[in-house]
């Protein structure tokens, strides 16, 4: 088939996001094809997509890649767990899944773009691509796309870059597919209530019991599976104190959970490995960045420092709360992403031993 250059290969999901961005596009002109990855063996995002293609008379394309996305995401999600990291799936999904394999089938069918839902914008600057953030922040999806090959921003629209999220709802029920849209959850796509549960179906041997310890190494109770913890966690300690303790870091190699007063949460320094840089010479020829530690962070004022090409040292300028290992540190020069990566360290707290 000959490349056709307003063609759009659009990532339906069944929800209004993604309904909602396919509309906008068949209004500007493209011609606009549908794609559906099939990620689990729930089928109610299948029918619900069917019944959206159809009222939009657009063609569907499905594509069962559970094995991949078995290797690829739920894989990644355990071990982390296991490695004592907190995961982030939807971050690792866009540029090992849904991207990947929609622009991989765009192109054997000649159609030049892959289009989504995300609230997020693609510039083009000196004939350069860039990634910046949604125009409407308290919807801006753009710290879930950091780790998106720089080869991949020419290929890929974002019809919702300028909308609010009240103004695609709005769209949608004007135009008549609200009520064929599935509502929008909060929940990980694979995981169906507790991710606990999911995770000992899988591997039980995580229960494992050991202590927890003050930071000075007191012994003040006992967990059931440091899987059950995440830094910065109150709940579900079980240990009684004038003012409550939090999770600040694990002993891997003890099989300890190190707890602490909220003042411990805070530090300012962390190290960052599996690196994916959007505009790294933007982002070492900049005094400072905004770094954002998780996707509801502000994000905060920060220098970077390269340690080697694998690893960099972000140093806040402020101390931040609850600098989590195995979420994602994302780069930002205004609305700008420069790039991002997983928080593997943080030297600065000598109880958060891995």
């Amino acid at each position: 088939m000959s490349l056709n250059k307003k063609s759009v290969f659009i990532c339906l999901s069944g929800g209004v996001d993604s309904c909602v961005a396919a509309f906008l596009l068949k209004e500007k002109g493209y011609k606009v094809y549908g794609i559906h990855f099939i990620l689990t063996n729930s089928l109610s995002l299948l029918e619900a997509t069917k019944k959206i293609s159809k009222h939009l008379d657009i063609p569907l394309f499905i594509l069962d890649i559970r094995e991949k996305f078995e290797k690829s995401v739920i894989r990644y999600f355990i071990d982390s767990y296991k490695e004592g990291f907190t995961p982030n799936p939807c971050i690792i999904c866009n540029p090992y899944i849904k991207f990947k394999y929609a622009i991989k089938e765009a192109q054997k069918r000649g159609i030049s773009l892959v289009g989504t839902g995300h609230y997020a914008r693609i510039e083009k600057e000196n004939n350069k691509f860039k990634l910046t953030k949604a125009l409407h922040l308290e919807k801006d999806q753009s710290y879930f796309l950091a780790l998106l090959p720089k080869s991949y921003l020419k290929y890929i629209i974002f019809p919702l870059g300028e909308f609010s999220k009240s103004e695609v709802i709005k769209l949608s029920k004007k135009e008549g597919f609200y009520r064929e849209v599935l509502p929008e959850s909060q929940e990980i796509c694979f995981l169906k209530g507790d991710y606990r549960e999911f995770l000992l179906k899988r591997c039980p041997f995580l229960t494992k019991e050991g202590e927890i310890v003050d930071i000075n190494g007191k012994v003040l109770g006992k967990h059931f599976g440091l899987f059950r913890y995440t830094i910065g966690q109150r709940r579900g300690l079980g240990i009684p104190d004038k003012t409550p303790y939090y999770v600040v870091g694990f002993d891997l190699k003890k099989n300890r959970l190190i707890v602490g007063k909220s003042h411990h949460l805070f530090s300012k320094k962390f190290i960052v490995d599996q690196l994916n840089w959007l505009d790294k010479d933007k982002a070492f020829n900049t005094s400072t960045l905004d770094v954002k530690i998780r996707f509801r962070h502000k994000g905060a004022r920060a220098t970077i420092k390269e340690i080697n090409n694998n690893k960099i040292l972000v140093e806040f300028i402020e101390p931040q709360r609850a600098i989590t290992p195995g979420q994602f540190a994302v780069f930002y020069s205004d609305d700008q992403v420069l790039g991002g990566g997983r928080i593997c360290e943080l030297p600065s707290t000598h109880w958060a031993v891995r």
